[in-house]
């Protein structure tokens, strides 16, 4: 477990990247396996000199945000300060943020991992907000338990590097659904998702639509980058061209593959083991008061969206 506060130090990392995940980092995200304690250490100095900021300093964390800004010092430095703010500016969203506060949403099978990677090695989070009982869980159920989810997949350093892909299935989606995403809603879980979080999101696919996607879509669409948009897949019904992007022995029956049905009860098992570990990084983020600088007139969300919409991306 890391120490701490501010002052934590090397925790010795060992790189459990294949050779060929090796050459893939170095080529993709400027990552050189003879520079990696000195970039380290570059950030870890940056997030030192910030006294407003209590959070982890260790290796395995740190290079979770160099790889996500491809080792560029600023970047990574901001996304660690844009992450943890956002976590403070959402308080709703992450307090008392542990799987167990969210079995409900696992046991309903609305969001779960494949077993296997995508062909390019990412892994697939697989989707379903069909299955969520807007009458029972609140919205910000759904959020925090795809939140928990992602935050555990890339703990996995072939995640960092590969990424994550998204297949959200739509069947059973309503109009009792469609209410809950109001604009505000949309523009907050774009932002976390595209500007605060230390993964590499490379693509979603959409299966099922229902005619209330369109409206769904119009609302999120205006705050999605144009790289995001760009890496929109929209299948309808036509599930089997899932399988130009994951093998077919590894794809559950129902998106045209050769698996068994899925469920996520294997995953849900792994993530409810994980409560420690969430309250521990519940420890750490700004100290009270404390915020990223924002013009006058901004709230931390603008702020944020505006500062990264200046940036080049991945």
């Amino acid at each position: 477990m890391a120490e701490e506060g501010n002052n934590s130090a090397s925790t010795g990392y060992q790189c459990t990247l294949s050779p060929d995940l090796i050459q893939k980092a170095e080529k993709e995200l400027n990552e050189k396996a003879e520079w990696r304690n000195r970039d380290i250490q570059a950030l870890r100095d940056m997030v030192n000199k910030n006294k407003e900021l209590q959070i982890r300093t260790d290796d395995v964390f740190l290079l979770r945000f160099l790889r996500a800004k491809k080792f560029d010092y600023d970047r990574a430095y901001n996304l660690i300060l844009t992450h943890f703010q956002m976590k403070k500016e959402n308080p709703k969203l992450f307090e008392n943020l542990r799987p167990s506060a969210v079995k409900h949403v696992l046991e309903a099978g609305v969001t779960g991992v494949l077993p296997h990677r995508d062909k390019e090695g990412r892994r697939v989070i697989i989707f379903r907000p069909g299955k969520w009982d807007p009458s029972r869980c609140p919205v910000d159920d759904v959020f925090r338990t795809n939140f928990l989810t992602i935050s555990k997949i890339i703990q996995d350093e072939a995640t960092q590097v590969n990424g994550i892909i998204m297949v959200m299935d739509l069947n059973g989606v309503g109009w009792g659904h469609a209410k809950n995403i109001s604009p505000f809603y949309a523009k907050r879980v774009m932002s976390l998702l595209q500007d605060a979080f230390p993964a590499r999101f490379k693509g979603i696919h959409y299966l099922n639509e229902p005619a209330v996607f369109d409206y769904i879509f119009a609302i999120v669409k205006q705050f999605m980058k144009e790289k995001t948009v760009n890496r929109l897949h929209f299948h309808g019904k036509n599930v089997q061209e899932l399988t130009d992007f994951i093998d077919a022995e590894y794809l559950p029956e129902e998106y045209g593959g050769k698996a068994p049905p899925y469920s996520n009860k294997d995953w849900m098992e792994e993530l409810l083991k994980c409560d420690a570990e969430f309250d521990e990084e519940a420890k750490y983020g700004f100290v009270s008061g404390s915020t990223i600088n924002q013009k006058p007139g901004q709230d931390a969300m603008e702020c944020v969206m505006g500062s990264y919409r200046k940036l080049s991306v991945d």
